[in-house]
């Protein structure tokens, strides 16, 4: 995998935190923010995990504000940090990823010039938008949530997925 020696330090663009993003895409994903319901007994589990292994867990988003799968799964991922009430929780968003429309096949379909450098960083490996990697305190990786969660399963249990299999 080529995310095997990614970083919580190799993320160096501006970012925005939940709060940011919510004013500055209000409306436009509002309805998505406030009619998602986690599974609350998931949520209890990844906060006991968390207290458990005395972690802390960080989460940075890339995505772009035209994405249809951003605009639905940002919100849903900020409603789950909310729920948490958990300050053992850093959450960023890196909005401003471009595709490049006359991207060559085998090239990044990424817009080189016009996009945050994660973008072109091959550690992110970024195929698809969102795209959320998970670190652990310490900044090391511990999985990502690529576009959706798996087939009939949510964000919130594939978090718990991550963890489990990697804290």
């Amino acid at each position: 995998m080529a995310t095997d020696n990614l970083k919580w330090e190799d993320l160096v663009s501006p970012t925005m935190s939940p709060d940011d993003y919510l004013k500055e895409y209000g409306e436009k994903i509002e309805n998505n923010f406030k009619t998602y319901k986690p599974k609350l007994d998931v949520l209890e589990k990844i906060c006991s995990l968390l207290k458990d292994k005395k972690e802390k867990l960080k989460i940075v988003a890339l995505g772009a504000d035209w994405c249809p799968d951003c605009n639905i799964n940002v919100p849903r991922m900020i409603k789950i940090v909310n729920l948490m009430e958990d300050k053992d929780v850093n959450f960023k968003i890196l909005y401003g990823i471009m595709v490049n429309a006359l991207h060559k096949p085998g090239e990044t379909i990424w817009h080189k010039k016009r996009s945050p450098s994660e973008a072109m960083e091959p550690k992110f490996d970024l195929k698809k938008i969102p795209t959320f990697y998970f670190f652990n305190e310490s900044g090391d990786l511990l999985g990502i949530i690529v576009e959706n969660p798996k087939y009939s399963s949510t964000l919130e249990e594939d978090l718990l997925e991550i963890l489990e299999n990697n804290l």
